[in-house]
């Protein structure tokens, strides 16, 4: 009969390091939203909006870009924005800003949504 070797300890501290490794990519790279949002559900279009600055929309009507709270008038004009908004938010609070858009130039809004299950 063989005796069993142990197990190099540097072994378990390397799965350790793995893991956590993995642990935090994940957490990074994982989409936040500034404040907590339920977006609607419809039949969704798959496009790429990595290079397109996203405006967030809170229940409360309250505007957020790039995580910070911002106002309507202080966003930079540019050709297309993302507008994601709870689905409990009033359209009441979510027409003004659109029109804003328009006002600046805004030519392309995309509407973000979650895909119907």
């Amino acid at each position: 009969m063989r005796k069993k070797r142990p197990t190099p300890p540097s072994a378990l501290t390397d799965i350790a390091f793995l893991l956590l490794l993995f642990f935090l990519i994940m957490a990074i790279t994982s989409f936040q939203t500034p404040v907590p949002l339920d977006p609607a559900q419809a039949q969704a279009q798959e496009i790429d909006l990595s290079t397109i600055p996203t405006l967030y929309i809170a229940k409360t009507g309250e505007l957020y870009q790039e995580g910070k709270p911002t106002t309507i008038e202080s966003i930079e004009a540019d050709t297309s924005y993302a507008l994601l908004a709870d689905k409990a938010t009033e359209f009441s609070a979510i027409h003004p800003i659109i029109e804003a858009l328009k006002s600046k130039g805004v030519a392309t809004l995309h509407l973000l949504v979650e895909e119907q299950e």
